[in-house]
């Protein structure tokens, strides 16, 4: 009865548990994403703040780095969901990447770090 239940609660095929999404949803690729969305933030705050908002480049780094955020802050939510990210990491990314990218980018190589060295450690037990 244990097996049938656990059958029946377990993830349809076609959910994202069991799809290319958690391929796709990786600690790994947040943190490259991250960095480039860093670096993308970096030439908007240059183009706006020291450069003198000189078009097209501000308005591409300005567009860019919103959709950037947004689909950011969507894939992370999603991500916390499956357990593929932990919900400090996306609270940090969906809050705290308002003011910036950077603190997303720090969370998400400190958790790839963090994962590393529990990979690393030799079992206790």
């Amino acid at each position: 009865m244990t097996t049938e239940r656990r059958e029946e609660t377990a993830a349809p095929v076609g959910s994202p548990s069991n799809s290319t999404v958690r391929r796709i949803l990786t600690v790994r690729n947040f943190a490259v994403f991250s960095v480039i969305h860093s670096v993308l933030f970096t030439g908007l705050m240059v183009c706006a703040f020291v450069l003198g908002k000189p078009q097209p480049a501000t308005f591409f780094f300005g567009f860019t780095h919103g959709v950037l955020y947004m689909v950011m802050a969507v894939a992370c939510v999603a991500a916390a969901r499956l357990r593929i990210v932990s919900v400090t990491t996306a609270l940090v990314v969906v809050i705290v990447g308002l003011f910036g990218p950077y603190f997303g980018a720090y969370e998400f190589l400190r958790e790839e770090r963090r994962r590393l060295n529990e990979r690393s450690l030799p079992d206790a037990g």
